[in-house]
């Protein structure tokens, strides 16, 4: 027996020499105590940074995607809003005065309709067909596929995708008068 009374003492002793810990049960309680606040802070803080590290980086790719966006779309719909608001512009003109900016009667035929078919899109339906655009033009680069253009109101084919083509009918159709001088190149 007196080699477990041995055993007990020396780790009795071992416990009374450690300064973090006292000899009584008063301050080892406390010290225990203190040591699991501070376990629980620590995880609440790492925690807390976690969360906080996730929402920083879920933003930055939000406005990195915005950007993205932004850059990819901002030029094609000012030229969009250019060919509605020339068509816009030319429909309502009095007769007289659009006979003599446009010479012939198919090319102003050509813009009058032009100006329906844009005006017939709603935002919402022109966004959609711009991003249709952007995803098939991916698709296409992603397969290296040559796609053929849609063909645009004025044109042949009156149920156009590309908003695009509406830009180069408008254009086409400024060719043929000399008299409307607009720049779409910005």
């Amino acid at each position: 027996m007196s080699g477990i009374g041995i055993v007990v003492d020396q780790y009795s002793l071992e416990h009374l020499e450690d300064p973090f810990y006292g000899s009584s049960d008063e301050e080892y309680s406390e010290a225990r105590v203190l040591d699991n606040e501070n376990k629980l802070r620590r995880v609440k803080f790492h925690s807390a940074g976690y969360r906080d590290g996730i929402v920083a980086g879920k933003e930055a790719i939000a406005q990195q995607g915005y950007n993205f966006g932004y850059k990819q779309s901002v030029l094609d719909a000012y030229k969009f809003g250019i060919v509605r608001g020339v068509s816009s512009a030319l429909a309502f003109l009095p007769n007289e005065l659009r006979e003599k900016l446009i010479d012939e009667q198919e090319t102003r035929d050509k813009f009058q309709k032009l100006h329906s078919c844009v005006h017939a899109l709603s935002t919402e339906v022109a966004m959609k067909r711009f991003y249709e655009t952007l995803t098939t033009k991916q698709g296409e680069d992603k397969n290296g596929d040559q796609g053929s253009d849609s063909g645009s109101c004025s044109g042949v084919n009156a149920d156009t995708t590309n908003l695009g083509s509406y830009v180069t009918d408008l254009s086409s159709l400024l060719d043929k008068s000399p008299m409307i001088e607009i720049k779409l190149d910005s």
